[in-house]
Protein backbone atom coordinates (compact mmCIF):
# COMPACT_ATOMS: atom_id res chain seq x y z
CA UNK A 1 0.00 0.00 0.00
CA UNK A 2 1.37 3.50 -0.74
CA UNK A 3 2.55 6.05 1.52
CA UNK A 4 0.14 9.47 1.56
CA UNK A 5 0.56 12.81 2.88
CA UNK A 6 -2.42 15.21 1.92
CA UNK A 7 -1.07 19.21 3.07
CA UNK A 8 -3.76 21.97 3.48
CA UNK A 9 -3.08 25.93 3.91
CA UNK A 10 -5.24 27.95 6.18
CA UNK A 11 -5.59 31.47 5.59
CA UNK A 12 -2.81 34.84 7.39
CA UNK A 13 -1.04 33.74 7.04
CA UNK A 14 -1.09 30.14 4.81
CA UNK A 15 -0.66 27.45 6.85
CA UNK A 16 -0.76 23.43 6.03
CA UNK A 17 -1.60 20.31 7.94
CA UNK A 18 -0.92 16.66 7.52
CA UNK A 19 -3.22 14.82 5.41
CA UNK A 20 -4.01 10.96 5.17
CA UNK A 21 -1.58 8.23 5.39
CA UNK A 22 -2.12 4.64 4.55
CA UNK A 23 0.43 1.76 5.28
CA UNK A 24 1.31 -1.57 3.69
CA UNK A 25 -1.69 -3.41 5.19
CA UNK A 26 -5.02 -2.71 4.41
CA UNK A 27 -7.12 -1.50 7.34
CA UNK A 28 -9.24 -4.97 8.46
CA UNK A 29 -12.91 -4.31 8.46
CA UNK A 30 -15.55 -6.99 8.91
CA UNK A 31 -17.45 -8.21 6.06
CA UNK A 32 -21.16 -8.08 6.83
CA UNK A 33 -21.60 -5.21 4.53
CA UNK A 34 -19.54 -4.28 1.53
CA UNK A 35 -19.14 -1.02 -0.49
CA UNK A 36 -18.79 -0.83 -3.77
CA UNK A 37 -15.98 1.16 -5.93
CA UNK A 38 -15.65 2.06 -9.39
CA UNK A 39 -12.13 4.02 -11.27
CA UNK A 40 -9.69 1.86 -9.55
CA UNK A 41 -6.76 0.87 -10.78
CA UNK A 42 -7.17 -0.37 -14.22
CA UNK A 43 -10.61 0.31 -14.38
CA UNK A 44 -12.08 -2.27 -12.79
CA UNK A 45 -14.33 -2.77 -10.12
CA UNK A 46 -14.05 -4.09 -6.64
CA UNK A 47 -15.67 -4.53 -3.38
CA UNK A 48 -14.17 -2.73 0.00
CA UNK A 49 -15.71 -5.14 3.27
CA UNK A 50 -17.19 -2.68 5.61
CA UNK A 51 -19.71 -2.57 8.53
CA UNK A 52 -23.38 -1.43 8.21
CA UNK A 53 -23.81 2.14 10.00
CA UNK A 54 -26.91 3.25 11.70
CA UNK A 55 -28.79 5.76 9.26
CA UNK A 56 -27.56 9.52 10.07
CA UNK A 57 -28.89 13.46 10.18
CA UNK A 58 -28.63 14.76 6.77
CA UNK A 59 -28.53 11.73 4.46
CA UNK A 60 -31.46 11.87 2.23
CA UNK A 61 -31.17 8.59 0.81
CA UNK A 62 -30.92 6.59 3.93
CA UNK A 63 -33.64 8.41 5.80
CA UNK A 64 -35.90 6.75 3.00
CA UNK A 65 -34.88 3.17 4.70
CA UNK A 66 -36.58 1.27 7.19
CA UNK A 67 -35.48 2.29 10.79
CA UNK A 68 -33.57 -1.86 10.85
CA UNK A 69 -31.86 -0.85 8.37
CA UNK A 70 -28.43 -0.75 9.70
CA UNK A 71 -28.32 -4.51 9.57
CA UNK A 72 -28.49 -4.15 5.24
CA UNK A 73 -26.05 -2.77 3.03
CA UNK A 74 -24.32 0.52 2.95
CA UNK A 75 -23.35 1.22 -0.37
CA UNK A 76 -21.55 3.92 -1.96
CA UNK A 77 -19.75 4.39 -5.11
CA UNK A 78 -17.00 6.97 -5.90
CA UNK A 79 -19.26 7.73 -9.33
CA UNK A 80 -22.53 7.91 -7.31
CA UNK A 81 -20.51 10.27 -4.92
CA UNK A 82 -19.22 12.31 -7.44
CA UNK A 83 -22.37 12.45 -9.07
CA UNK A 84 -25.27 13.01 -6.27
CA UNK A 85 -22.74 14.24 -3.69
CA UNK A 86 -24.32 12.53 -0.40
CA UNK A 87 -23.14 13.23 2.69
CA UNK A 88 -20.91 10.10 3.37
CA UNK A 89 -20.54 8.24 6.83
CA UNK A 90 -16.88 8.46 7.76
CA UNK A 91 -16.14 4.50 6.77
CA UNK A 92 -17.92 6.02 3.76
CA UNK A 93 -15.03 8.41 3.30
CA UNK A 94 -12.31 5.70 4.15
CA UNK A 95 -13.47 3.56 1.70
CA UNK A 96 -13.91 5.96 -0.93
CA UNK A 97 -10.11 7.08 0.04
CA UNK A 98 -8.36 3.23 -0.22
CA UNK A 99 -10.29 3.57 -3.65
CA UNK A 100 -8.91 6.33 -4.53
CA UNK A 101 -5.09 4.85 -3.48
CA UNK A 102 -5.06 2.41 -6.40
CA UNK A 103 -7.34 4.43 -8.59
CA UNK A 104 -4.44 4.88 -12.00
CA UNK A 105 -3.18 8.12 -13.39
CA UNK A 106 -5.84 8.31 -16.30
CA UNK A 107 -8.54 7.73 -14.22
CA UNK A 108 -7.38 10.44 -11.73
CA UNK A 109 -7.02 12.72 -14.16
CA UNK A 110 -10.74 12.18 -16.12
CA UNK A 111 -12.22 12.65 -12.55
CA UNK A 112 -10.59 15.49 -11.75
CA UNK A 113 -11.23 17.16 -15.25
CA UNK A 114 -14.65 16.36 -15.03
CA UNK A 115 -15.58 16.99 -11.66
CA UNK A 116 -17.31 19.70 -10.40
CA UNK A 117 -14.97 21.63 -8.23
CA UNK A 118 -16.93 24.52 -7.12
CA UNK A 119 -18.37 22.04 -3.56
CA UNK A 120 -16.95 23.71 -0.64
CA UNK A 121 -18.28 20.57 1.72
CA UNK A 122 -15.03 19.98 3.84
CA UNK A 123 -15.61 16.04 3.14
CA UNK A 124 -15.80 16.81 -0.56
CA UNK A 125 -12.42 18.78 -0.17
CA UNK A 126 -10.91 16.08 1.56
CA UNK A 127 -11.51 13.10 -0.92
CA UNK A 128 -10.57 16.06 -3.74
CA UNK A 129 -7.29 16.57 -2.05
CA UNK A 130 -6.78 13.17 -1.72
CA UNK A 131 -7.16 12.54 -5.73
CA UNK A 132 -5.03 15.62 -5.62
CA UNK A 133 -2.38 13.62 -3.90
CA UNK A 134 -2.44 10.28 -5.81
CA UNK A 135 -1.77 12.34 -9.27
CA UNK A 136 1.24 13.72 -7.32
CA UNK A 137 2.44 10.40 -6.29
CA UNK A 138 1.56 9.03 -9.96
CA UNK A 139 2.86 12.24 -12.08
CA UNK A 140 3.69 15.30 -10.14
CA UNK A 141 3.90 18.17 -13.27
CA UNK A 142 1.03 16.48 -14.87
CA UNK A 143 -0.55 16.88 -11.32
CA UNK A 144 0.69 21.08 -10.72
CA UNK A 145 -1.17 21.36 -14.63
CA UNK A 146 -4.22 19.85 -13.90
CA UNK A 147 -4.73 21.97 -10.81
CA UNK A 148 -3.19 25.13 -11.88
CA UNK A 149 -6.30 24.66 -14.66
CA UNK A 150 -9.05 24.09 -12.69
CA UNK A 151 -11.92 26.29 -12.63
CA UNK A 152 -11.56 27.17 -8.95
CA UNK A 153 -11.61 30.12 -6.77
CA UNK A 154 -8.29 31.36 -6.21
CA UNK A 155 -7.82 30.78 -2.76
CA UNK A 156 -9.12 26.69 -3.29
CA UNK A 157 -6.31 27.07 -6.27
CA UNK A 158 -4.08 27.57 -3.92
CA UNK A 159 -4.84 25.33 -1.33
CA UNK A 160 -3.82 22.72 -3.89
CA UNK A 161 -0.80 24.34 -5.61
CA UNK A 162 0.33 23.75 -2.19
CA UNK A 163 -0.46 20.24 -1.85
CA UNK A 164 1.25 19.37 -5.16
CA UNK A 165 4.06 20.88 -4.27
CA UNK A 166 4.44 19.61 -0.46
CA UNK A 167 3.56 16.20 -1.52
CA UNK A 168 6.17 16.30 -4.56
CA UNK A 169 9.06 17.33 -1.75
CA UNK A 170 8.45 14.77 0.14
CA UNK A 171 8.26 12.33 -2.29
CA UNK A 172 11.68 13.62 -4.15
CA UNK A 173 12.35 17.06 -3.15
CA UNK A 174 15.69 17.27 -5.72
CA UNK A 175 13.17 16.59 -8.03
CA UNK A 176 10.79 19.21 -7.13
CA UNK A 177 13.28 21.61 -6.53
CA UNK A 178 14.33 20.80 -10.34
CA UNK A 179 10.88 21.29 -11.51
CA UNK A 180 10.27 24.80 -10.02
CA UNK A 181 13.73 26.16 -10.64
CA UNK A 182 12.91 25.50 -14.41
CA UNK A 183 9.03 26.86 -13.96
CA UNK A 184 9.76 29.71 -12.36
CA UNK A 185 7.02 31.79 -14.88
CA UNK A 186 4.75 29.19 -13.34
CA UNK A 187 5.22 30.34 -10.07
CA UNK A 188 6.82 33.75 -9.97
CA UNK A 189 4.48 36.49 -8.94
CA UNK A 190 2.04 34.16 -6.96
CA UNK A 191 0.96 34.83 -3.24
CA UNK A 192 2.34 31.37 -2.55
CA UNK A 193 5.07 31.49 -4.03
CA UNK A 194 7.95 31.91 -0.83
CA UNK A 195 6.44 28.70 0.55
CA UNK A 196 7.35 26.63 -2.58
CA UNK A 197 11.06 27.02 -1.50
CA UNK A 198 10.31 26.62 2.57
CA UNK A 199 8.65 22.96 1.58
CA UNK A 200 10.94 21.63 -0.79
CA UNK A 201 14.09 23.14 1.48
CA UNK A 202 12.33 21.15 4.35
CA UNK A 203 12.13 18.10 2.68
CA UNK A 204 15.46 18.19 1.39
CA UNK A 205 17.18 19.22 4.61
CA UNK A 206 15.55 16.01 6.23
CA UNK A 207 17.28 14.05 3.77
CA UNK A 208 21.20 15.50 3.85
CA UNK A 209 21.46 19.12 5.62
CA UNK A 210 24.77 20.25 3.90
CA UNK A 211 23.43 19.32 -0.07
CA UNK A 212 20.51 21.37 1.19
CA UNK A 213 22.29 24.22 2.46
CA UNK A 214 24.39 23.92 -0.80
CA UNK A 215 21.17 24.00 -3.13
CA UNK A 216 20.06 27.54 -1.97
CA UNK A 217 22.69 28.88 -4.68
CA UNK A 218 20.60 27.35 -7.62
CA UNK A 219 17.61 30.21 -6.44
CA UNK A 220 17.83 33.37 -7.79
CA UNK A 221 16.05 36.03 -5.84
CA UNK A 222 17.40 36.83 -1.50
CA UNK A 223 13.65 36.57 -1.20
CA UNK A 224 13.41 32.36 -1.92
CA UNK A 225 16.92 31.66 0.06
CA UNK A 226 15.48 33.47 2.92
CA UNK A 227 12.58 31.17 2.39
CA UNK A 228 14.72 28.28 1.65
CA UNK A 229 16.87 28.78 4.43
CA UNK A 230 13.52 28.79 6.75
CA UNK A 231 12.87 25.77 5.53
CA UNK A 232 16.30 24.23 6.76
CA UNK A 233 16.14 25.80 10.11
CA UNK A 234 12.25 24.17 10.13
CA UNK A 235 14.44 20.23 10.71
CA UNK A 236 16.71 21.39 13.12
CA UNK A 237 16.37 20.23 16.52
CA UNK A 238 19.54 20.23 18.87
CA UNK A 239 21.51 22.89 20.70
CA UNK A 240 24.49 21.29 18.40
CA UNK A 241 22.61 21.55 15.22
CA UNK A 242 21.57 24.96 15.94
CA UNK A 243 25.60 25.97 16.40
CA UNK A 244 26.82 24.52 13.62
CA UNK A 245 25.01 25.94 11.27
CA UNK A 246 25.77 29.46 12.86
CA UNK A 247 29.01 28.61 12.08
CA UNK A 248 27.40 27.99 8.22
CA UNK A 249 25.35 31.37 8.11
CA UNK A 250 27.81 33.61 9.16
CA UNK A 251 30.01 32.46 6.45
CA UNK A 252 27.27 34.64 4.12
CA UNK A 253 27.76 37.65 6.31
CA UNK A 254 23.87 38.07 6.29
CA UNK A 255 22.57 39.11 9.30
CA UNK A 256 19.28 38.73 8.82
CA UNK A 257 19.71 35.73 8.01
CA UNK A 258 21.56 35.24 11.56
CA UNK A 259 18.60 36.38 13.46
CA UNK A 260 15.87 33.94 11.36
CA UNK A 261 18.07 31.13 12.38
CA UNK A 262 18.05 32.64 15.92
CA UNK A 263 14.59 33.15 16.08
CA UNK A 264 14.24 29.24 15.06
CA UNK A 265 16.15 28.33 17.93
CA UNK A 266 14.62 30.25 20.57
CA UNK A 267 10.94 28.90 19.10
CA UNK A 268 12.39 25.05 19.58
CA UNK A 269 14.43 25.69 22.46
CA UNK A 270 14.85 28.80 24.30
CA UNK A 271 16.89 27.70 27.14
CA UNK A 272 19.68 26.56 25.11
CA UNK A 273 19.66 29.61 22.99
CA UNK A 274 19.93 31.56 26.16
CA UNK A 275 22.87 29.63 27.37
CA UNK A 276 24.62 29.96 24.16
CA UNK A 277 23.97 33.67 24.46
CA UNK A 278 25.77 33.82 27.67
CA UNK A 279 28.79 32.11 25.84
CA UNK A 280 28.99 35.17 23.49
CA UNK A 281 31.32 38.16 24.09
CA UNK A 282 30.04 41.50 24.60
CA UNK A 283 29.97 43.60 21.37
CA UNK A 284 27.59 45.30 19.27
CA UNK A 285 26.55 42.15 17.65
CA UNK A 286 25.45 40.54 20.74
CA UNK A 287 23.39 43.51 21.54
CA UNK A 288 21.14 42.67 18.29
CA UNK A 289 21.41 39.06 18.88
CA UNK A 290 19.90 40.03 22.26
CA UNK A 291 16.84 42.11 20.46
CA UNK A 292 16.29 38.72 18.16
CA UNK A 293 16.15 36.18 21.16
CA UNK A 294 14.02 38.56 22.92
CA UNK A 295 11.33 39.59 19.93
CA UNK A 296 11.04 35.51 19.45
CA UNK A 297 10.97 34.65 23.10
CA UNK A 298 8.29 37.43 24.10
CA UNK A 299 5.51 35.46 21.81
CA UNK A 300 6.46 32.22 24.55
CA UNK A 301 6.71 34.12 28.04
CA UNK A 302 6.01 38.01 27.41
CA UNK A 303 7.18 38.32 31.20
CA UNK A 304 9.97 35.95 31.50
CA UNK A 305 11.10 37.41 28.20
CA UNK A 306 11.29 40.94 29.86
CA UNK A 307 12.98 39.78 32.61
CA UNK A 308 15.66 38.06 30.34
CA UNK A 309 16.28 41.26 28.50
CA UNK A 310 16.66 43.84 30.82
CA UNK A 311 18.81 41.38 32.85
CA UNK A 312 21.45 41.71 29.98
CA UNK A 313 21.61 45.53 30.00
CA UNK A 314 24.06 47.93 30.71
CA UNK A 315 23.57 50.63 33.28
CA UNK A 316 23.36 53.24 30.59
CA UNK A 317 20.57 51.07 28.47
CA UNK A 318 18.60 50.29 31.04
CA UNK A 319 16.15 52.61 31.04
CA UNK A 320 15.53 52.01 26.91
CA UNK A 321 15.71 48.23 27.27
CA UNK A 322 13.04 48.57 29.62
CA UNK A 323 10.54 50.88 27.66
CA UNK A 324 11.36 48.69 24.48
CA UNK A 325 10.19 45.20 26.14
CA UNK A 326 6.85 47.20 27.91
CA UNK A 327 6.00 48.72 24.46
CA UNK A 328 6.75 45.14 22.62
CA UNK A 329 4.45 43.37 25.07
CA UNK A 330 1.96 46.24 25.35
CA UNK A 331 1.75 45.62 21.61
CA UNK A 332 -0.92 42.56 22.75
CA UNK A 333 -0.99 42.20 26.48
CA UNK A 334 -1.11 45.44 27.49
CA UNK A 335 -2.03 44.32 31.00
CA UNK A 336 0.95 42.35 31.42
CA UNK A 337 3.00 44.71 29.97
CA UNK A 338 1.69 47.67 32.80
CA UNK A 339 1.59 45.41 35.79
CA UNK A 340 5.49 44.36 34.34
CA UNK A 341 6.90 48.26 34.13
CA UNK A 342 5.21 48.72 37.53
CA UNK A 343 7.85 46.11 39.17
CA UNK A 344 10.98 47.32 37.94
CA UNK A 345 12.83 49.57 40.10
CA UNK A 346 15.53 51.97 38.98
CA UNK A 347 14.46 53.79 36.23
CA UNK A 348 11.40 56.37 35.72
CA UNK A 349 8.39 54.41 36.00
CA UNK A 350 6.45 57.31 34.57
CA UNK A 351 8.37 57.12 31.54
CA UNK A 352 8.01 53.54 31.05
CA UNK A 353 4.39 53.55 31.35
CA UNK A 354 3.80 56.53 28.44
CA UNK A 355 6.12 54.10 26.39
CA UNK A 356 4.01 51.16 27.01
CA UNK A 357 0.91 52.91 26.74
CA UNK A 358 1.91 53.90 23.51
CA UNK A 359 2.26 50.80 21.95
CA UNK A 360 -1.21 49.19 23.38
CA UNK A 361 -3.01 51.94 21.96
CA UNK A 362 -4.34 51.38 18.00
CA UNK A 363 -5.14 47.66 19.26
CA UNK A 364 -6.42 48.58 22.94
CA UNK A 365 -7.62 52.16 22.99
CA UNK A 366 -9.82 51.40 25.61
CA UNK A 367 -7.10 49.93 27.84
CA UNK A 368 -5.15 53.09 27.43
CA UNK A 369 -8.38 55.36 27.94
CA UNK A 370 -8.63 53.74 31.36
CA UNK A 371 -5.03 53.95 32.32
CA UNK A 372 -4.63 57.80 31.28
CA UNK A 373 -4.52 59.00 34.84
CA UNK A 374 -1.16 57.05 34.93
CA UNK A 375 0.34 60.13 32.57
CA UNK A 376 1.34 63.00 34.83
CA UNK A 377 2.92 64.97 31.73
CA UNK A 378 -0.12 66.98 30.43
CA UNK A 379 1.61 67.49 26.93
CA UNK A 380 2.34 63.87 27.50
CA UNK A 381 -1.40 62.62 27.89
CA UNK A 382 -2.50 65.14 25.58
CA UNK A 383 -0.52 63.70 22.88
CA UNK A 384 -1.46 59.74 23.95
CA UNK A 385 -5.37 60.95 23.48
CA UNK A 386 -5.26 62.01 20.37
CA UNK A 387 -3.87 58.53 19.28
CA UNK A 388 -6.60 57.29 21.10
CA UNK A 389 -9.39 59.20 19.32
CA UNK A 390 -7.65 58.25 15.99
CA UNK A 391 -7.73 54.51 17.02
CA UNK A 392 -11.48 55.17 17.79
CA UNK A 393 -12.06 56.81 15.08
CA UNK A 394 -11.09 53.59 13.03
CA UNK A 395 -14.23 51.79 13.72
CA UNK A 396 -16.59 54.14 15.18
CA UNK A 397 -16.67 58.27 14.59
CA UNK A 398 -19.09 58.51 17.61
CA UNK A 399 -16.77 56.56 19.65
CA UNK A 400 -13.92 58.67 18.96
CA UNK A 401 -16.14 62.14 19.31
CA UNK A 402 -17.56 60.80 22.73
CA UNK A 403 -13.87 60.08 23.96
CA UNK A 404 -13.12 63.40 22.74
CA UNK A 405 -15.99 64.89 24.95
CA UNK A 406 -14.99 63.26 28.24
CA UNK A 407 -11.47 63.98 27.61
CA UNK A 408 -10.04 66.55 30.22
CA UNK A 409 -8.32 68.87 28.46
CA UNK A 410 -10.72 68.78 25.32
CA UNK A 411 -10.12 72.26 23.99
CA UNK A 412 -6.45 70.93 23.34
CA UNK A 413 -7.27 67.99 21.81
CA UNK A 414 -9.86 69.46 20.13
CA UNK A 415 -7.39 72.45 18.53
CA UNK A 416 -4.37 68.96 17.63
CA UNK A 417 -7.17 67.17 15.64
CA UNK A 418 -8.34 70.13 14.04
CA UNK A 419 -4.63 70.68 13.20
CA UNK A 420 -4.05 67.79 11.75
CA UNK A 421 -7.10 67.50 9.65
CA UNK A 422 -6.37 70.83 8.23
CA UNK A 423 -2.58 69.75 7.24
CA UNK A 424 -3.77 66.85 5.85
CA UNK A 425 -6.32 68.16 3.78
CA UNK A 426 -3.74 70.64 2.11
CA UNK A 427 -1.62 67.92 1.65
CA UNK A 428 -4.50 65.85 -0.48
Amino acid sequence: MIKWIGLWLCSLCLVFAAGYYANDKRPTVPSEASVHITNVGDGKDEHVSQEALPPQQGETKRDQLPKDSASKPDEISLEAWLSDKPKPSLKQIGALIISISTMGEQAIIDTLSSIDTSISDPDAGMILSTMVSRLVELNPEKAWDLVDNMNINLETKKQFRLSVIANWANQSPSKALDWYINNASLTSGSLENNIYPLLIFREMASEDIDSAFQSIALLESENLKSAAYSGIFSVLETSEQFRDMLLLVKRSDDKRLETNLISTWVRKDVESTKAWFDTLDDNKRKNEIKLAVFDSYVNQSPSEAASWFVEHSSSENYQSDVEHAARTIAYFEPDTALSWAQRQTNIDTKQAVVTLLQGAVYRSPQFVEQNLDLVVDRDAKINIAHSVYSAYGYKSDQRARDFLNGFEYKSELAKRINKVESNLKRVN
